[in-house]
């Protein structure tokens, strides 16, 4: 009996090990591609304002750099369960109804992170040999393929999420952090 609660206790510790470490890289990410659109566009008003020579690559690659910022930081708004959530329903269902209600909302989610991943792939393939405009040596594969990356990780935790609130639902217990 020991044993499995041993065991039990170190597969809760390795997903909650997995999910700091999902949410510490994505975080770090979507943040270090802020902190470049930022660059490039304080670069631009710069160059555009300042010396009357605009860059023309620089609103690209801030352009470009919010489409990362804004999976990628998806990704760290999902581990942490910051995402936009109703409430209301979650004040009028307890118990089982709410973990129930969790689960298909996490099952429906995860099946449009399927979706879109797909079409990532696909996306990421057909414009592999495609160059930005202004940014010769970049390809728009890059921007596709990780947006897929950031797909992927949603699906993972997704999985996770899903895998915790059916053990708890078997166990009949309640997650306090759901």
């Amino acid at each position: 009996m020991w044993v499995l609660v041993l065991q039990w206790r170190s597969a809760i510790a390795a997903v909650a090990a997995v999910r700091r470490v999902v949410f510490n890289l994505f975080e770090t990410i979507a943040l270090a591609a802020f902190l470049v659109m930022l660059f490039a566009s304080l670069l631009q008003v710069f160059f555009r304002y300042a010396i009357n020579a605009p860059l023309m690559w620089t609103e690209e690659l801030a352009r470009l750099m919010c489409v990362i910022t804004t999976y990628f930081g998806s990704v760290a708004v999902l581990v942490a369960r910051e995402h936009i959530r109703v409430d209301m329903i979650d004040g009028w269902l307890k118990g089982r109804s709410a973990a129930l209600l969790g689960i298909t909302v996490d099952l429906l989610i995860a099946w449009f992170m399927v979706a879109f991943a797909v079409g990532c792939w696909l996306m990421t393939r057909a414009t592999w040999t495609t160059f930005t405009a202004s940014m010769p040596g970049f390809r728009m594969g890059y921007i596709y393929g990780a947006v897929g990356v950031a797909a992927a990780a949603m699906i993972l935790i997704l999985a996770l999420d899903i895998h915790a609130r059916a053990l708890d639902l078997v166990k009949g217990r309640r997650r306090a952090a759901a």
